[in-house]
């Protein structure tokens, strides 16, 4: 048995009132929103697991059927070959909740998850939803491409009935192009407070930012240290202000200049 959840991802202004893009810029765009579709959608079927590629789905399908005449409107079907693994009854929500959780977590957009599946996902130890942010920002990115091409272009994701799931627009655009400062800094203090040791990916709450901010480890991280991000989370969920760390780091910046997340070179303990 497999279940099917179709929605359109609609293209507004510009040419798009003229039902056309730039082919360039709309190839570019479809590939963004395939890629990311395709790791939303694996994450969602197979327990959380992050992939870093958007080549294929385990467990589903992502088809493209053909545009509607005199506008430019794309219809997305995905065939999910065993939704039993989620519940049949509850795969479409699920899919939405997971999209619109991920996607606005990327875009610096606020949205709480509603079902039990995605919630389950977001308070797991391991930080999926950090990991899910860096995986989806390239392919996100790309799927803005005609915005960057006209800033009035707006892009909307509907599901059947024309509610709209998410819109994409220039504001979007800065929220999710970022930049790697080249300087180093030594001076972040805090708190480790989740990590995946397996991966690297964790969250830290920053002292001076007053706030968590994503972090992920180098390959340049000494191996030995790695045993301090455990301790920092042990000793701040039994005293408060212990376990405090001093990072060397890189920042990771949206074009807006929000933090996105640091780049872990090296750790040691504050005191």
């Amino acid at each position: 048995m497999s279940k099917s959840i179709s929605f359109k991802i609609s293209y507004h202004n510009g040419e798009a009132s003229n039902g056309r893009l730039n082919m360039y810029d709309a190839s570019v765009s479809l590939q963004g929103f395939a890629k990311a579709l395709s790791i939303t959608t694996h994450a969602l079927l197979n327990n959380g697991e992050v992939r870093r590629k958007g080549h294929n789905v385990q467990g589903a399908e992502i088809f493209i059927n053909p545009s509607r005449k005199g506008s430019f409107e794309e219809l997305i079907t995905i065939v999910v070959n065993n939704p039993e693994v989620i519940g049949v009854g509850i795969i479409t929500n699920a899919f939405y909740d997971i999209l619109k959780t991920t996607w606005c977590k990327t875009l610096d957009l606020i949205h709480d998850p509603e079902t039990a599946t995605v919630k389950r996902l977001q308070n797991r130890i391991e930080p999926f939803i950090g990991e899910m942010e860096e995986s989806l920002e390239s392919s996100l990115e790309q799927a803005h491409r005609p915005i960057k091409s006209d800033e009035e272009m707006v892009i909307v994701i509907k599901r059947h009935g024309s509610r709209e799931v998410l819109r994409l627009d220039s504001d979007t655009l800065q929220r999710v192009s970022i930049k790697t400062e080249a300087d180093i800094r030594s001076d972040i203090i805090g708190n480790a407070t989740r990590y995946n040791i397996l991966s690297g990916y964790g969250k830290f709450y920053d002292d001076q930012e007053q706030r968590v901010i994503p972090f992920k480890l180098m390959d340049s991280f000494p191996e030995n240290k790695k045993q301090l991000i455990t301790w920092s989370m042990h000793h701040a969920q039994n005293e408060e202000g212990q376990g405090k760390l001093r990072l060397t780091v890189q920042r990771v910046l949206s074009a807006k200049g929000v933090i996105k997340r640091y780049l872990v070179h090296d750790a040691s303990q504050s005191k």
